[in-house]
């Protein structure tokens, strides 16, 4: 029966790694009827509906594990990370820390619990992580988690150069590859194929919904920020970083008479094609959406710059908010950041240089292409004058104003993205110029942007009008 059971167990995990949630929770829901206090399959399943939003029961699941095994690590470590998603920071501080007790070697949880804690000078959590690194049999990929963890609490004492050598570390060691030349090609393809001859030829083609609103730019530029401040609103949902849009480039590519990838493909659709793609991104979206009436549905997934003309296509109505930071702030935080998956192109700072100038590029494109249609949301605009810039959106979005919207680190939902500290807080300027505390590692970052780094960093936002 044991081994029936760990059988059983191992193929659901397959299933779950691979993303088929329904056929893995068939499984778990199978062992837990010949055995309901089984604790792995209790646990598993928490983490099944902790995928599908369903927080209260992944909790529940998950702390009913715990209370049968309370000596499994990973138990306390994957609660842990419910918990802030949901806003339960004291409680995710504890169970990580409970992690890392019963596994010292715990790589993974001693990041999550640096990327939460604010530490002071010999707070006995580095001499842990150094202790670790200093083992000659430690896992690569484990000790990826305990360099980022180490340049953490480096950059929270002042000792930069430290934190720095660690993250490159820990950035090297996550052994991530990106191919920045057929990422140019797709840039400069897509430039190439979103002309103003093209927009013309599909004028009145897509969806008349007025639902969309899509946020786009740069990881850590504010998207989760700009987000959170519209979800507080009554009448928006915020639909967190959607993969959807890439499930409707794949239905473009698969129905163009133009038998190519992205973006070539696009010069081989209809206008009624249009408005089926958009149909189906809508159906997608309508499936996630909790019960209420919501005139407006944010996917904030940044890296949807790369299908603003596809978007405006699709949804003539669609607003998108491009929300833009300080080059080298970003390109920093960027570098800081154990990305788990999409965001090869961070782990490497000359290839991030060279990704931001080709963002930067198709922006500056659709901007032209599109002029009026997007608003551009400075961060530091936003921490200087949260009031006026909430108000912008609002009237951007066609939404009343709300004193919610200045409350945003009130509205209780999950946050998923690395920003998950920062909108359970009200607005604070400690990450703004960050970077001068690294300008001289940045210096060869700096010369791929054109930014003379002796000098403060401004930019310059042509103000979108309001539509």
């Amino acid at each position: 029966m044991i081994d029936n059971t760990l059988e059983k167990l191992n193929k659901a995990m397959s299933q779950q790694i691979e993303g088929n949630l329904e056929e893995a929770e068939s499984i778990y829901l199978e062992v837990l009827e010949s055995e309901p206090e089984n604790p792995d399959a209790i646990h598993l399943l928490g983490l099944i509906r902790g995928e599908q939003d369903r927080s209260d029961e992944a909790v529940e699941l998950i702390e009913k594990a715990i209370g049968i095994n309370p000596n499994a690590a990973p138990f306390h470590h994957n609660i842990a990370g419910i918990y802030r998603r949901i806003g339960r920071l004291e409680d995710a501080e504890r169970e990580f820390r409970e992690a890392v007790r019963l596994k010292p070697d715990y790589g993974e949880a001693y990041q999550g619990l640096a990327e939460m804690v604010k530490f002071e000078r010999n707070d006995p959590l580095l001499n842990q992580v150094l202790t670790q690194l200093n083992r000659s049999n430690l896992d690569k990929t484990v000790r990826c988690y305990f360099h980022f963890a180490a340049g953490k609490i480096y950059d929270d004492i002042g000792e930069y150069d430290r934190a720095f050598k660690h993250y490159t570390q820990g950035n090297r060691e996550a052994n991530k590859e990106f191919d920045g030349g057929d990422f140019r090609r797709q840039i400069k393809d897509t430039i190439y194929v979103y002309s103003r001859d093209y927009l013309q030829s599909i004028a009145g083609s897509g969806h008349e919904s007025r639902q969309p609103i899509f946020v786009v730019g740069m990881p850590r530029s504010g998207t989760t920020l700009v987000e959170q401040i519209l979800s507080s609103h009554s009448m928006v949902y915020g639909a967190g970083e959607l993969n959807d849009m890439k499930f409707v480039v794949r239905s473009a590519a698969e129905t163009s008479r133009i038998k190519q990838g992205y973006p070539n493909c696009v010069p081989g659709l209809s206008k009624p094609q249009y408005r089926r793609l958009g149909l189906e991104y809508l159906d997608r979206v309508s499936s996630i959406l909790p019960e209420g009436d919501f005139d407006r549905v944010v996917d904030k997934h940044p890296l949807n710059f790369q299908f603003v003309g596809l978007i405006f296509s699709m949804f003539p109505n669609a607003r998108v908010i491009h929300t833009i930071r300080d080059p080298l702030d970003t390109c920093l935080s960027c570098f800081f950041q154990n990305f788990t998956k999409g965001q090869n192109y961070s782990f490497d700072l000359i290839k991030l240089a060279h990704f931001y100038n080709d963002y930067r590029r198709l922006m500056e494109h659709w901007n032209s292409l599109y002029e009026g249609k997007i608003l551009a949301v400075s961060y530091e605009a936003l921490l200087e004058d949260q009031k006026r810039e909430t108000t912008r959106l609002l009237e951007y979005c066609d939404l009343e104003f709300e004193d919610a919207c200045l409350n945003y680190f009130e509205t209780k939902r999950v946050v998923k993205t690395a920003s998950f500290m920062q909108v359970r807080q009200p607005i604070y300027k400690t990450s703004q110029n960050r970077w001068r505390n690294y300008a001289e590692q940045l210096k060869p970052v700096a010369e791929i942007l054109g930014i003379p780094i002796e000098t403060p960093v401004t930019i310059s936002l042509r103000q979108s009008p309001i539509h």
